[in-house]
């Protein structure tokens, strides 16, 4: 692997500024197979993502750059996991059925309207557009066929892309969505530029993702990266602010995600898992076992050791790891 300070200076994908410190961080691809799925969890798994982030880097590593003009972090080659990749990741990773999110979403940008259009970008499985009233007419993003299906059954008018979307759509949307989507996206830039046609004047973009500095924190504390090519943006109130406005949006107060009983455990269970990167750790050892019902307990049993070694971190295990921003449509 390239040490961290041999990596010649690259071009911030936000503000354009020349980031010439050394990395953050760099990962090979071994590392972050290893993180998506320890080999000893699935070695089948493990295989193809290896060959599938190897393809996306087209190399043996990947660096993670920061902007000192406009604090975003990056990973760099600047390329986000494709459909090959996710598709291998939901193997193993469901949906979430409620997140605090979805409630920040409907005081801070549905209250603004008695009802109309709401485009979901990345609904996953719909759960908060299900959650929606009659007022709301729904429509969802997916590029999964597998989450396809149960949006239409709902009554959900699915798009694969933006390309789907009839240009007799542009500026009928009230609400736009993004729940912890825009972390994944490279092309960020021509996302919310198409939000921004397709919303009516004062419609209201919802952008959630993951507070950059507070995934640095999560990998000192816990040891637990947050790996591209899943997360390829490490966003912040200030990059995020100057994105929106490039794409013509008049961005508001930055919210963010309070302190809670899950992100403390979500903390735990984070820690178990970089340990399980390790071949020889206790939790490699558990992961081994075929039996979901007999190695998530003992996985759980992994908590209190996991907790102990963070003990000198306590007060920051159960901090809020998001940040909320609503863009307004001139």
């Amino acid at each position: 692997m390239n040490t961290l300070s041999s990596f010649a200076p690259v071009t911030c994908p936000v503000c354009n500024s020349l980031c010439s410190d050394p990395p953050l961080y760099s990962y090979s691809v071994s590392e972050a197979a290893a993180y998506f799925c320890p080999v000893s969890r699935n070695s089948d798994r493990h295989r193809r993502f290896k060959a599938c982030i190897h393809k996306l880097w087209q190399g043996e590593d990947c660096t993670i750059r920061r902007c000192k003009e406009c604090g975003f972090s990056f990973g760099y080659p600047f390329v986000g996991g494709d459909e090959e990749f996710y598709s291998i990741l939901h193997e193993q990773k469901d949906y979430p059925s409620w997140r605090w999110d979805y409630d920040i979403a409907i005081r801070e940008a549905l209250t603004w309207f008695s009802g109309g259009n709401i485009l979901e970008i990345g609904a996953g499985k719909g759960a908060f557009l299900t959650h929606l009233g009659k007022e709301w007419k729904c429509y969802a993003m997916e590029g999964s066929e597998s989450t396809r299906e149960p949006l239409e059954a709902a009554g959900i008018q699915v798009f694969r892309d933006f390309s789907e979307v009839a240009l007799s759509e542009a500026g009928n949307f009230q609400v736009i969505a993004l729940f912890q989507v825009l972390e994944h996206i490279a092309e960020f830039h021509a996302v919310l530029a198409q939000c921004y046609q397709l919303l009516c004047p004062d419609g209201r973009l919802f952008i959630t993702v993951p507070d950059g500095d507070a995934m640095i924190r999560q990998t000192k504390i816990t040891g637990c990266p947050d790996m591209p090519p899943n997360h390829i943006n490490k966003w912040t109130p200030e990059s995020l602010s100057r994105a929106l406005r490039t794409a013509g949006f008049s961005p508001e107060k930055v919210i963010f995600e309070p302190a809670s009983w899950q992100n403390f455990k979500t903390s735990l269970y984070l820690k178990v898992i970089s340990d399980a990167s390790k071949p020889r750790s206790l939790a490699a050892q558990v992961y081994r076992i075929p039996n979901k019902r007999l190695r998530a307990p003992l996985l759980a049993s992994l908590g209190l050791p996991a907790l102990l070694s963070m003990f000198p971190y306590l007060r920051q295990l159960g901090q809020g790891g998001t940040l909320a921003m609503v863009g307004v449509r001139s």
